[in-house]
């Protein structure tokens, strides 16, 4: 008896991601080799003004991947050029409102900002748990490359030990990919509209780009990434 599509559906095997981990890893895993695609996904960036890719040689991501004491990142883009010196990173961490739940740009950069402008400047223990902080971190590891090669660490708060990158091959491999970067974007993929990203004021001493989920679902759609659809519609509630 010859079995109905329908069927034969139910029978493949189904594989889902949690979060925006499982979105962020579907989401490369379908575009990552394709130039186009990639060029697109990044030309969504456009707050609070776009990123000039231009004309990339190739590029090299970076999922999950951990600098020990400078925290993950959920997602690194690296662009390569013909000419080397005009190597381009891209360092991205996802936040989402998670389910019954609620993110808000202005609450999370008040967290943020809060402990740089008091007058102990000590921070809690989640501080570093925070969008703002974590790509403050990558910010760091990138202006002290050179210092972190050369001595294994820096010291960026007084009131911390310093931060180390550690012993471990793959992560010390990855910071060695990160050299030579001279254009560094770092971005909050959040769960914010686009509308309300326009109307945030908040400023730090780096530049930041923001690009919400709505934005990057949109993309899927309309490219027809049915495998990163099937992950937005799992993780439904919980993203934005």
């Amino acid at each position: 008896m010859t079995k109905q599509p329908q069927a034969i559906l139910e029978e493949q095997n189904k594989i889902f991601g949690y979060s925006e981990r499982g979105i962020i890893n579907s989401l490369i895993f379908n575009i990552g080799e394709d130039k186009n695609l990639l060029r697109e996904f990044i030309g969504l960036i456009k707050l609070p003004y776009p990123i000039d890719v231009g004309e990339p040689k190739k590029y090299t991501i970076l999922l999950e991947q951990s600098f020990s004491r400078f925290g993950d990142a959920d997602l690194i883009i690296i662009i390569h050029y013909e000419n080397k010196e005009d190597k381009k990173v891209l360092f991205f961490e996802g936040k989402v409102k998670t389910y019954k739940k609620n993110w808000n740009i202005e609450t999370e950069f008040g967290k943020y900002i809060e402990p740089i402008n008091s007058e102990h400047k000590i921070r809690p223990k989640n501080y570093w748990s925070n969008l703002f902080s974590q790509l403050y971190l990558k910010k760091s590891l990138i202006d002290n490359w050179i210092e972190i090669n050369e001595k294994g660490g820096v010291k960026l708060l007084e009131s911390e030990r310093d931060r180390k990158i550690g012993e471990n091959k793959i992560v010390l491999k990855a910071f060695k990919k990160l050299n030579g970067c001279k254009q560094n974007y770092y971005i909050g993929l959040i769960p914010t509209l686009e509308e309300n990203i326009k109307k945030f004021k908040g400023k730090t001493d780096f530049d930041l780009h923001f690009l919400s989920w709505e934005t990057v679902h949109k993309f899927c759609k309309d490219n027809k990434l049915k495998k990163v659809l099937k992950m937005f519609k799992y993780n439904d509630g919980q993203i934005y």
